[in-house]
C-alpha cells in the first residue's frame, strides 16, 4: 500500500516517543480533539467530511483525504472518528508557570497515561497555573494519555524537566511552597495550601523518592479510614488540588 509523506509521519509519530521528540510534533484524534488543537495543528489527515475538516479549511490548514482502510492504520480505538491532526508542541518553560502565582501540579514518575491525562484535567479545571512532567513520567504526548486530557492539554502550560530537585531549588526560591504527597505526612486539609503552592505526585507504586520529599516544604496524606490501600496518583491530586481552590476562595472571600 502507498502511502503519502503525512500518512507516513504520521504513523512514526504515532509509534515512537523519540519520533515525538526530535520532530516537535504528535497527532491527536477525533472531533473534539482536532478542534481543541487547531490553532497548533500543521494539517488534518481524515476519511470523511466533518465540522473539524471545515474548520480546518477555514483556518487555512492543510487537510489530506484519505481512504478508510488507510485511515484504520492511524487509529487505535474501535469506532474512529475519520479524523486526525499533527499538531506541533508548544515550548513551555518553567518560568512561563512561575510567574502566573497559581497552583502548580509537578508529576514526578507517574507511569499510567490515564492517570496523567486525568491530573492534567484536574489541573484545567481548578484554573491551575500549569503541569510540570519529570522525564521519567509517562510521555504526555502518547494517545491515552492525551485522549485522557479531554482538550485540557491544550489549556495550560505544560512543562517537562529533568532533574526534579533543580526544579524544586527554583521553585522555592521564587517563594512557591512546595508540597510532597505521601502517607508519611499529614492530612492534607491541615496544611496551608492557599498561596503560590506547587503539588508533587509520585510514582503510583514507589511514591516520591525520599530525596524529593527531602526537598518538599511540607508532605501532605490524604487519610483513608476505610479498608482500600491507596487511591491512584489522579484521585489524590485531584483532592489535593482541589483543597487549594477551597482554600484560596476561602482566604479570598474573608479579604
Amino acid at each position: 500500500m502507498q502511502l503519502i509523506p503525512q500518512v507516513r509521519e504520521a504513523l512514526g509519530l504515532l509509534e515512537k516517543k523519540k519520533i515525538r521528540d526530535k520532530a516537535g510534533k504528535f497527532v491527536v484524534e477525533g472531533e473534539h480533539l482536532v478542534l481543541e488543537a487547531l490553532k497548533d495543528a500543521e494539517y488534518v489527515i481524515y476519511s470523511a467530511e466533518s465540522p473539524a475538516v471545515r474548520a480546518a479549511a477555514s483556518s487555512r490548514i492543510s487537510s489530506f483525504k484519505v481512504s478508510r482502510k488507510v485511515f484504520s492504520l492511524l487509529t487505535s480505538v474501535e469506532t474512529p472518528q475519520g479524523v486526525l491532526a499533527v499538531v506541533k508542541k508548544r515550548e513551555w518553560n518553567l518560568e512561563d508557570v512561575i510567574r502566573s502565582a497559581g497552583t502548580i501540579i509537578f508529576c514526578a514518575g507517574i507511569q499510567d497515561p490515564g492517570n496523567l491525562g486525568t491530573v492534567i484535567r484536574s489541573a484545567d479545571a481548578v484554573g491551575a497555573a500549569g503541569v510540570i512532567v519529570s522525564r521519567g513520567t509517562v510521555d504526555p504526548f502518547n494517545q491515552k494519555t492525551i485522549r485522557s486530557t479531554m482538550g485540557s492539554l491544550f489549556h495550560l502550560p505544560l512543562v517537562q524537566i529533568d532533574d526534579e530537585e533543580e526544579s524544586i531549588r527554583a521553585l522555592k526560591k521564587r517563594g512557591i511552597k512546595v508540597i510532597g504527597a505521601d502517607m508519611s505526612g499529614k492530612d492534607y486539609w491541615g496544611a496551608e495550601l492557599s498561596g503560590p503552592v506547587t503539588v508533587l505526585i509520585g510514582n503510583e507504586g514507589a511514591g516520591l523518592p525520599d530525596k524529593v520529599l527531602a526537598a518538599c516544604d511540607e508532605v501532605v496524606k490524604i487519610p483513608m479510614p476505610g479498608r482500600a490501600e491507596s487511591l491512584n496518583a489522579a484521585m489524590s491530586a485531584s483532592l489535593i488540588m482541589y483543597e487549594t481552590l477551597r482554600q484560596k476562595w476561602s482566604k479570598e472571600s474573608k479579604l
